[in-house]
């Protein structure tokens, strides 16, 4: 009975320590040079606060008489790369675009990844730059994964 309580334990340990170390990887800054925005999209390239601690680096791509603003938020580990492809897209149907890096991932600084805990203060920190930037302009987020998430976080709050 001894043995099979030992064995018990530490398939429990095995377990616990095993789930600890998935979560570390996936907390662990992805902080990387973006490099310059591609050319295509007219973008210049923006730096603003975030209540999260962090200093949130982006792409601001405005189109003159734009429909409104979208806010692109990548998914988790992911940077403002990933969401190009939707930018030249969100752009050509007339709309101004801002692509940012999330705390600890792309060049934003950060100490690691909290799956939505300060990230969602970078969103609001985004929308705050985009309502500086143009006060009367709607603005829309488009996210994927973790960028999703916080979307619909956003709107219930």
């Amino acid at each position: 009975m001894k043995r099979v309580v030992a064995a018990c334990a530490i398939l429990i340990l095995i377990t616990i320590i095993s789930a600890m170390s998935v979560g570390w990887l996936l907390a662990h800054p992805v902080q990387t040079k973006i490099g310059n925005p591609p050319a295509d999209l007219n973008a210049e390239s923006v730096v603003f606060a975030s209540a999260s601690g962090a200093t949130v680096h982006g792409w601001w791509c405005p189109n003159q008489n734009a429909k409104g603003a979208v806010l692109l938020l990548p998914g988790i580990r992911a940077n403002r790369l990933s969401m190009v492809e939707r930018a030249r897209f969100l752009s050509r149907a007339g709309y101004s675009i801002l692509l940012i890096d999330f705390q600890a991932t792309g060049e934003t600084t950060g100490d690691h990844i909290t799956f939505g805990w300060k990230e969602s203060r970078d969103v609001l920190a985004a929308v705050d730059f985009v309502r500086k930037t143009d006060s009367t302009t709607p603005v829309a987020i488009v996210g994927s994964s973790l960028g999703a998430q916080l979307r619909f976080w956003q709107l219930r709050r």
